[in-house]
């Protein structure tokens, strides 16, 4: 188990490194953006329709701080679409890209249970994002400290969990499409076109008040970086929807790959 662990980890660490470089640099751009922007007159943007501002996490004190302008420029689109990119990426080659190479019997056939197999894979990418999601959001406190640029720092603490709890919703969904399917491009187009269908969904539920119920099915409902960031808070439900997703997509995962008949 350890071997496969390491061996899995040696081969991701690259793409890895990419990702999590690619989204430290994203943010250091903001951050010496953010002392010009902060002098801007924000009046104009009370003339904004009030389910635009809520559609797309806007957030009029966004030109004000540091959490709110990150909130709305980094974390409330490019950092999810990195973190996603990163564990449904990961996910497909788990299983489901190996049964596509047709070298999942090869490895099956080492002296190690499927069971150790599929958790030596499972834990590779929880540690990537586990690592990647801490690591490129708190890399904003010592970032502000170098333009002089005061922030609330637990505020970003409790962003990091929240952000935590979306990352392994969607990574366990990931991880279960990858144990039921043989090819890894069905698990990357059925994991991004639900996520994409989500963030829809949040999007029209704000415009149209007969439909505000149907928030409830997004994750983007849960996930939002402008009450973590600016306001420092999680709605408690937001821990029942992304732990009951993560623990019931990990347990049928774990059943199909245990039990399914994996054959190339």
């Amino acid at each position: 188990m350890v071997t496969i662990f390491l061996r899995t980890i040696k081969d991701r660490w690259l793409m890895f490194a990419i990702y999590t470089v690619f989204s430290i640099a994203l943010m250091w751009m903001y951050i010496a953006l953010f002392p010009s922007f902060s002098k801007v007159d924000t009046s104009f943007m009370n003339a904004f329709p009030e389910g635009m501002m809520k559609a797309f996490n806007f957030d009029i004190n966004s030109f004000v701080t540091i959490q709110g302008f990150l909130s709305t420029e980094q974390f409330s689109f490019i950092w999810p679409m990195l973190m996603i990119a990163l564990t449904v990426g990961y996910g497909g080659y788990a299983f489901a890209g190996e049964i596509e190479k047709g070298t999942i019997e090869f490895l099956l056939a080492k002296p190690v249970s499927r069971l150790n197999f599929f958790f030596s894979r499972y834990l590779v990418g929880l540690v990537m994002l586990v690592v990647f999601t801490p690591l490129t959001i708190l890399a904003a406190i010592p970032l502000c400290k170098l333009y002089d640029i005061n922030l609330s720092s637990s505020h970003f603490y409790t962003f990091v969990w929240l952000s935590l709890l979306f990352g392994v919703a969607i990574y366990n969904l990931a991880i279960m499409l990858s144990a039921i399917f043989s090819e890894k491009g069905k698990v990357f187009f059925l994991s991004i076109g639900l996520t994409v269908l989500m963030y829809v969904i949040n999007i029209i539920s704000t415009l149209k008040e007969s439909l505000s119920d149907i928030k409830y099915v997004s994750f983007f409902y849960y996930y939002n970086p402008p009450k973590a960031l600016i306001y420092n808070q999680i709605d408690q439900y937001t821990y029942w929807m992304f732990g009951g997703v993560a623990v019931v997509s990990l347990i049928v995962a774990l059943v199909v790959f245990t039990r399914r008949d994996i054959s190339t």
